[in-house]
């Protein structure tokens, strides 16, 4: 009797953990029953005013990519990036919204064709073949003006070098509590926690004399800005180093050894001073670890930014029960819609560790995915007074060269 009396509080205590391990999914945890993230109406309206181009990269513009591409190391036995149409997109389905199989010979092409319709549902079936590391580079520009201290504008056209890279699933993160990670182990989930992980994106930030200026990473479902030679060095052939987290595939800055970095599945009112201080840390926070030892021999893809890579609105993965491990659209839905003007996520990212100005700054705009034209104004002045070393000093943990 006292066995038959334990084992519902046994499965209480495992859903609520479950519960726990699904609220990292982000954007996808959010939504709200059948409804893509890529829905949210900002989305329309921003790309009605910003319309991807439909041609790739051209020969001056891939040569730009070639010469930045980012140092990428694995942690020890991580699987690396594949190719996102011959490794993942070639082998699997797609269904309608009813559930009904379109096709299981799935090429760029069908893709592209169904891209827009947010009912479609892409499962990945995994075969046994050796895959192809590919990272996606494109590239964007953006104007923004920064507000000087004697009360004039300083304009500046920058140039973003983003490359995607893409791995088969995302993982849960290797600081998760042990107990935690075994407890989804016997699901099944830790390894494989959703299917495709593509938002993983390093962006060189070129200023218009194409200098480096920042480097920015997407961790979770928020983009992290650091400027360069305040923040973070570039190798010494002037290419960023990254490494890949354990489990979770996050992107952060290369640090020699196993590495402990505060992360969250998105930045929210609730999350943002555990994330940039450390402090209150949050019921749904945890940590992500790097242990860079591997650097990945990849090449890189070209394609248009309208392709069904970036813009495809339906699900690029199986869904599946738990929230969070559906999954996800095209890798432009990246982050909230009032934040996705490359710009913005220049500036929105920036804080430093400790930043209690920045948490002040930003909190209540995070809780909404909104962000105000006085705080933007303010988040440049911040950024254009590190970037010009306004009376700031390198830091002596900017991180380290491969």
């Amino acid at each position: 009797m006292a066995a038959a009396r334990r084992w519902p509080r046994i499965w209480i205590f495992a859903t609520l953990a479950l519960v726990f391990v699904a609220a990292i999914g982000g954007f996808s945890a959010a939504n709200e029953g059948a409804r893509n993230f890529s829905q949210d109406p900002g989305f329309a309206a921003y790309y009605a005013a910003s319309p991807p181009s439909s041609a790739p990269p051209n020969e001056t513009e891939r040569a730009l990519l070639r010469r930045f591409r980012p140092h990428v190391l694995l942690p020890p036995d991580h699987a690396g990036p594949i190719s996102f149409y011959d490794d993942y997109v070639a082998q699997g389905a797609l269904y309608d919204g009813k559930g009904r199989l379109i096709t299981r010979a799935v090429t760029p092409a069908v893709l592209n064709a169904h891209k827009s319709d947010p009912t479609v549902l892409f499962v990945h079936e995994p075969a046994d073949l050796t895959p192809r590391p590919v990272l996606q580079a494109r590239i964007d520009k953006d104007d923004l003006a920064f507000p000087l201290p004697d009360g004039g504008l300083e304009r500046q056209t920058f140039t973003f070098l983003t490359y995607n890279l893409v791995f088969r699933t995302s993982g849960l993160p290797a600081g998760l509590p042990r107990w935690l990670l075994r407890l989804a182990g016997t699901f099944g989930v830790s390894a494989d926690w959703h299917q495709l992980d593509q938002y993983t994106a390093v962006t060189l930030v070129l200023d218009q004399d194409q200098a480096p200026v920042a480097v920015m990473l997407q961790q979770h479902h928020f983009v992290r800005t650091y400027v360069v030679g305040v923040d973070v060095s570039l190798s010494p052939d002037g290419r960023p180093a990254v490494d890949v987290a354990i489990g979770s595939n996050e992107l952060y800055p290369h640090e020699p050894g196993p590495t402990s970095r505060r992360a969250a599945g998105t930045m929210s009112a609730a999350s943002l001073a555990y994330i940039v201080t450390g402090e209150d840390p949050p019921l749904f926070s945890f940590q992500d670890v790097t242990n860079g030892v591997r650097e990945v021999d990849y090449s890189l893809d070209f394609l248009p930014p309208d392709d069904a890579f970036y813009r495809f609105e339906g699900w690029l993965g199986a869904r599946r029960l738990l929230p969070g491990r559906d999954g996800p659209p095209g890798a432009d839905y990246n982050i909230w819609p009032a934040f996705k003007p490359p710009g913005r996520q220049l500036l929105t990212g920036y804080w430093r560790d400790g930043d209690t100005g920045y948490v002040k700054l930003v909190r209540d705009g995070l809780g909404e995915g909104r962000i105000d034209a006085a705080t933007l104004s303010a988040l440049a002045g911040r950024f254009w007074r590190a970037w010009r070393r306004d009376g700031e000093q390198p830091r002596a943990d900017c991180g380290r060269q491969p």
